[in-house]
C-alpha cells in the first residue's frame, strides 16, 4: 500500500489506523476479482462473435473504470492504473470497434495485462 505522508511524528500510528479501516474494503476488493475476471473474459468472447462489439466493450470499460477508481484508492495502484489504461482504450475510441484489428492490437493486450495482474493479487 502506498504511504501517506504526514509532517508530525504520528506517521507510523495514522497509517496504522487507515490501514485497519481499509482492510475490509481490500479484502471485499479482492473477493470480486474473480467475479470481475470472468465477467471480462465472457464480454470479451462476445466482442469476438458479435456483430455489435461496442455494446460489450462497454461493459468491459464499465468494470475497468470502477477497478481504477477502487483499486487506487485501496492501494492496488498498479491494478488501478492497468484498469483506467483499458477504460480509456475504449471509451475514448468507441468507433473503433468496428475494425477487428483495434481489439486485438490495442485493447486486448491491455485487458491481458489486467487480468494478469488481477490473478496476482489473488496470491497475496
Amino acid at each position: 500500500m502506498s504511504r501517506l505522508h504526514f509532517y508530525d511524528g504520528a506517521a507510523s500510528a495514522a497509517e496504522s489506523e487507515l490501514a485497519a479501516v481499509l482492510e475490509p474494503a481490500r479484502a471485499l476488493f479482492r473477493e470480486l476479482i474473480i467475479e470481475r475476471i470472468m465477467a471480462f473474459e465472457a464480454y470479451r468472447r462476445l466482442a469476438e462473435t458479435s456483430e455489435s462489439p461496442q455494446l460489450e466493450m462497454v461493459k468491459v470499460a464499465d468494470i475497468a473504470h470502477k477497478i481504477a477508481g477502487v483499486g487506487a484508492t485501496l492501494g492496488f495502484t498498479r491494478t488501478g492504473q492497468l484498469a483506467s489504461a483499458l477504460d480509456r482504450s475504449i471509451t475514448e475510441n468507441p468507433a473503433k470497434f468496428a475494425d477487428p484489428e483495434y481489439l486485438r492490437r490495442v485493447v486486448d493486450p491491455l485487458l491481458e495485462t489486467l487480468l494478469v495482474e488481477m490473478e496476482a493479487l489473488l496470491d497475496d
